[in-house]
């Protein structure tokens, strides 16, 4: 049984890699993703060499997490627009005739579309420390455990809003409605909710601003960084200002957090999909 459900998906991944490496969207995102991390970092790498030397900071490591928080936004496009492209091109009829059932189509574009958002957050990692080092000559160069953390933790967050952004394209199948939609609750809709829940009068219902997806991003992606710069005791109230948020939980919960969005995104999408009609 384990060896069907694997050949079951399997197949759909090759087909879903090859229709990504086929097309321009990849690359095409990928191009403001490194312009992005290396503007940011090179403004880290620079404002960390204005420190005298005997109280230096790892700035680099917040700038590189601030990158990878907007890396995450690139990877959702990517999996809205991949997904949602096929019922717009029409392709997606034979997607699943050619498939046995509409699931493993789903889990291929969300598993490919995790990848895609892996290998841009290891981009804004790769140009964001070249430009770092380069602006600071590497004097402000972070210890190798915190940086590590860091890269793996925003691995994850931009992996899991690829597939969070797939899952998402499906569920609402038409491609300008569906980024449109992802964009202004990432841009607006998510600002203004918070600010709704901050405004409350019990602590926690402003306490649920933190559970909201990209805010629980943020948080994972911060954590490890303000820590290593302001230090245990001022780092969570830092987190609250850098995410917006109120009594913001450790990183590792919101990491689970995120993740949950993205299977909740993943259960409605295979829902929808399953109940609707393609030909």
């Amino acid at each position: 049984m384990a060896a069907v459900g694997v050949s079951a998906v399997a197949a759909p991944v090759r087909a879903e890699v090859r229709k990504v490496a086929s097309t321009k969207l990849w690359w095409g995102l990928l191009v403001p993703v490194t312009l992005l991390s290396s503007m940011i970092n090179l403004f880290g790498g620079v404002f960390t060499a204005a420190f005298p030397e005997s109280e230096r900071l790892p700035l680099l490591l917040g700038s590189l997490a601030y990158a990878l928080g907007f890396t995450g936004v690139f990877a959702a496009v990517h999996g809205v627009v991949a997904a949602a492209g096929e019922f717009r091109h029409r392709t997606i009829t034979t997607t699943y005739l050619t498939t046995r059932g509409r699931a493993p189509v789903l889990l291929a574009k969300m598993l490919v579309s995790a990848g895609v958002g892996a290998c841009y957050a290891v981009a804004t990692v790769v140009t964001g420390i070249l430009a770092g080092v380069a602006a600071d000559g590497g004097a402000g160069f972070p210890d190798a455990g915190p940086l590590l953390a860091t890269i793996l933790i925003g691995t994850v967050v931009s992996a899991l809003w690829g597939a969070l952004g797939a899952a998402f394209g499906t569920a609402v199948s038409n491609q300008v409605s569906a980024l449109v939609s992802l964009l202004l609750y990432l841009m607006v809709g998510e600002l203004l909710l918070g600010a709704v829940l901050e405004a409350a009068d019990s602590a926690a219902v402003r306490a649920l601003s933190s559970y909201l997806p990209g805010n629980a991003g943020e948080i994972a992606i911060y954590g490890i960084p303000v820590r290593e710069i302001a230090g245990p005791q001022t780092a969570p109230r830092l987190v609250e200002l850098l995410a917006g948020v109120t009594d913001p939980p450790g990183w590792g919960v919101a990491l689970l957090v995120v993740a949950l969005w993205t299977a909740a995104a993943g259960a409605v999408g295979g829902w929808v999909a399953s109940h609707r009609d393609i030909t």
